[in-house]
């Protein structure tokens, strides 16, 4: 069979005569709680030895044998049979590709190391195959069950996690460097007098400026994303994709920051820049002149950044800002922020950490100067990070069991399951940078992708794709900062972007406003505002508390004096049609810009 031939022709001889392995076959499957997992080998002749399933050349690592009665994919199989075993560490392979994969019982995504066989023998990848044996050889894994904490790809592993911290502690600092950097370049270049007359004149507000400064570092950050997670270019665009990279990418930028920046009288870069962002916001005339889907969404739409529009911009501070936010120093060394696994979570200490400041823009030595100084807008809105770990057991202990009750409500049939999951409404009333809703938004994700492909373990691709439908049609948040709901939304935007597919339109999901303060039924208003509203609270100054709600008495009594303007002559409204047409909107599709728009 296939099946002997991929094992004993390529696998068993690769990993016992390269890799350093003793595999074992198991004629018997192995059985953990009453469930039978028909794993094909173990790495040595010990029951404890950590296991690796060996599959047919042909067979998919993440789907169902169509001619076999299995109820699990390869990748299901192991990624449940480790999370319910004591086996910390997995090896999966079907010659074409092989895995590394860890224990995780509260994964919300797929994860997992994948080594292309094929390409890395069949097209010489010397390098590719070093990482490969570095991480793959049996001395990495753990002898058996007992050692599994201390082997060295846990090593590896629990390694990573310290420099996620780190990279996030750096990326703070980044951000703050790069936002001062843009705010006094900007403000220093002679071509831009129409900036600094808008900000003298107070048609723009330091805060307004800090807030188009701050978006334009959210373009560069998820561009930087995007681009080594290769989610801007289709696949089979190879020659558009060459183009964008050499000529258009933050990527070109990265590599020119990476040298020696010195200064320069040009400002190419900036404008350069600028042609780019247009053709990603809605491309030229409605498509791109490369034949690269444009994003649209407000992250890249006129609003964003009007007053940067038509900018100049030194190419030396423009190299500096992105210096700052693709690097960091660690142990006095320089290295590269890898932003293809940069958790989207990252992003909330970056905007806890901004909240410790307020913009100023002053008048200095005949010219305007741009700084960041303390502020106390952490304290007086109550922004804390809050930890991975916590919002995970809210997302279980909260989300799911109403999640599983409609499933099961739905019954067998997948359209009725997926309709129970996509009319599910999760809000977060104090949203922040979106870490609640991110974490839900995959969660539900998961389960949809489940639901879609009839796998249990749901591919990368799948993955997204489904997240990105939880994203469109059941997260909804509110926050009383425009900085975290503008962070949110690019978080968001971040984890459900699909190649090819335009950013999804979510300023009606993710709002800007005070969930506490508010007033429902408006029929309280018919009689005027009560005296409640005027109650003083903790912190309050009680003797205008008191001038406050005597004046509103006196306007409540006396319509003629105030209170006219709140009666309610609203005319009758057909609240189901109303109701009826906003289910219209949110099926809309936003599968292209012009779809994105018309929502």
């Amino acid at each position: 069979s296939s099946t002997t031939l991929t094992r004993e022709q390529w696998l068993v001889p690769f990993f016992e005569g390269i890799l350093g392995y003793e595999l074992t076959y198991q004629r018997m499957p192995a059985e953990v709680g009453g469930t039978r997992f028909p794993i094909s080998h173990r790495a040595g002749t010990d029951e404890s030895a950590p296991p690796v399933h060996l599959e047919a050349h042909e067979i998919d690592l993440d789907r169902r044998h169509p001619d076999r009665q299995r109820r699990r994919s390869p990748q299901a199989l192991m990624q449940d049979y480790l999370n319910r075993s004591e086996h910390l560490w997995g090896v999966l392979s079907n010659g074409e590709r092989l895995r590394l994969i860890r224990q995780n019982p509260r994964i919300s995504r797929p994860a997992y190391l994948e080594f292309d066989l094929r390409t890395i023998f069949g097209a010489g990848k010397f390098d590719e195959f070093a990482i490969l044996y570095r991480l793959c050889h049996r001395t990495r894994l753990p002898r058996g069950v007992e050692d599994a904490s201390k082997c060295w790809l846990e090593h590896y592993f629990q390694e990573s996690i310290r420099e996620g911290g780190r990279v996030r502690e750096k990326l703070r600092d980044g951000v703050e460097k790069a936002l001062k950097i843009l705010g006094q370049g900007f403000l220093s270049h002679r071509e831009n007098r129409a900036l600094r007359e808008a900000l003298r004149s107070g048609k723009l507000t330091p805060v307004g400026y800090y807030q188009e400064l701050l978006r334009l570092v959210y373009r560069l950050l998820f561009l930087m994303v995007a681009e080594e997670r290769r989610m801007l270019v289709p696949r089979g665009l190879e020659r558009q994709e060459r183009i964008y990279r050499e000529l258009y990418s933050i990527e070109r930028l990265r590599a020119m920051a990476e040298r020696p920046v010195k200064e320069s009288p040009h400002s190419d870069l900036w404008l350069g820049l600028q042609a780019m962002f247009r053709m990603l916001a809605y491309g030229t005339n409605g498509e791109s002149p490369l034949g690269i889907p444009p994003l649209n969404g407000d992250l890249f739409g006129p609003e964003a950044i009007q007053h940067l529009e038509g900018t100049h911009l030194y190419n030396h501070d423009l190299l500096r800002a992105i210096r700052s936010l693709a690097m960091f120093r660690d142990s006095g060394s320089l290295r590269r922020v890898n932003f293809a696994a940069l958790d989207v979570e990252e992003l909330g200490s970056v905007y806890e950490s901004l909240l410790d400041y307020a913009p100023v823009v002053r008048e200095e030595g005949g010219g305007l100067v741009f700084d960041l100084v303390p502020g106390t807008e952490r304290k007086s809105t109550g922004s804390y990070y809050t930890r991975p770990e916590l919002v995970k057991e809210l997302v279980e202990s909260a989300l799911v069991p109403v999640m599983e009750e409609r499933l099961q409500r739905a019954g067998p049939d997948r359209a009725a399951q997926e309709a129970a999951i996509l009319g599910m409404r999760v809000c977060d009333p104090a949203c922040g940078s979106g870490h609640f809703l991110l974490e839900a938004a995959r969660r539900m994700g998961r389960e949809l992708a489940k639901v879609q492909t009839g796998e249990e373990e749901p591919t990368p691709e799948d993955f997204r794709k489904a997240v990105r439908a939880v994203i469109e049609h059941c997260i909804y948040g509110v926050d009383v900062n425009p900085l975290a709901v503008e962070l949110c939304k690019l978080a968001l935007w971040i984890e459900g972007h699909n190649t090819g597919k335009p950013l999804s339109f979510l300023d009606h999901r993710i709002r800007c406003g005070n969930s506490l303060v508010g007033i429902f039924p408006l029929d309280v208003l018919e009689e005027g505002i009560p005296d409640e509203a005027f109650k003083e609270l903790t912190g309050d100054d009680k003797t205008l508390a008191r001038r406050l709600r005597d004046n509103n008495r006196r306007e409540r009594e006396d319509l003629n004096r105030g209170q006219l303007r709140l009666v309610l002559d609203r005319p009758a409204l057909d609240r189901e049609a109303l109701a009826e047409a906003h289910l219209d909107l949110a099926r809309m599709p936003q599968n292209t810009a012009a779809e994105v728009r018309a929502v």
